[in-house]
């Protein structure tokens, strides 16, 4: 009798999940570098403020090319991304096995109007939005960020762990969006 070989859980959603999807995490990955994300994540709001300082609403306005955001709609987005994820990981650490719902940013960037948002407003936000995320944090011991975890409707079983590394290489890659668009422009 031949015996039928069955893959894991996590084999199984690995091989469910887009390759579009994998590619932009892996991505993510590149962009963290290896480097320990808490850190990375401490330093993020301050650097995106130096990234856009001198510049005007009219040039953070300007959109790269049709269909990429602005530097206003990147700094809208990672005001989401503190909103979201700030849920995402409080609910991961008090209700392991959650429904993590996934959401469609370029429809939030649109219909939330981010190309129109006070740039200033948007990274005090995102500065005290960080730093409550990073005290909720430090109050879940590292060694459990791994038992933490919630179904992504898009990327399956997803660790606290993760994520956070996730998001430090998400910041990462903004960074170098609006330093792309400043170096295009000249600015």
């Amino acid at each position: 009798m031949k015996r039928v070989r069955r893959r894991s859980r996590k084999t199984a959603a690995r091989s469910r999940m887009d390759p579009a999807i994998r590619a932009y995490l892996a991505k993510i990955e590149r962009f963290r570098a290896g480097r320990e994300p808490v850190a990375l994540m401490r330093t993020g709001p301050a650097r995106f403020a130096r990234a856009v300082s001198g510049l005007t609403k009219a040039q953070m306005r300007r959109r790269p090319a049709p269909g990429k955001w602005s530097i206003l709609e990147i700094l809208g987005h990672l005001h989401d991304t503190e909103v979201v994820y700030g849920w995402r990981w409080r609910l991961m650490a008090a209700e392991p096995g959650c429904l993590i719902q996934g959401y469609d940013q370029a429809k939030w960037a649109r219909d939330l109007k981010h190309r129109n948002a006070n740039a200033k407003r948007l990274l005090e936000q995102i500065g005290a939005m960080r730093q409550g995320t990073l005290d909720f944090l430090a109050r879940v011991p590292r060694r459990k960020w791994k038992g933490r975890y919630g179904h992504h409707t898009e990327r399956g079983r997803e660790t606290l762990e993760r994520s956070v590394r996730q998001i430090a290489g998400h910041d990462e890659n903004h960074l170098a969006q609006i330093r792309g668009i400043r170096k295009k422009y000249g600015w």
